[in-house]
């Protein structure tokens, strides 16, 4: 999946959350990237978690489905690999 800053996000229920949610990814790490949860998101135990840390998450990448303004799943893109000329 490629995702990239700025981008919207979904994330269903991880292991730290019992909620899903949405957010916009501030940073990308190689397998996982900084989440901003969009305001209401979390029941309130859950933000008591994250208040501290300015309602940012880290959550694997594999967890998350890049999503548009509707909440509504994109697509994957179809990356197609370059031929390779025979010999």
């Amino acid at each position: 999946m490629a995702l990239h800053e700025n981008n919207r996000v979904f994330c269903e229920k991880t292991e730290l959350f019992s909620d899903s949610f949405y957010g916009t990814i501030t940073k990308i790490y190689e397998h996982s990237a900084l989440v901003k949860v969009e305001p209401k998101q979390l029941n309130k135990k859950e933000t008591d978690k994250i208040d501290s840390f300015g309602d940012l998450v880290v959550i694997r990448q594999s967890e998350l489905q890049l999503v548009d303004a509707a909440g509504k799943p994109l697509k994957e893109p179809v990356e197609e690999e370059p031929l390779e000329a025979a010999e």
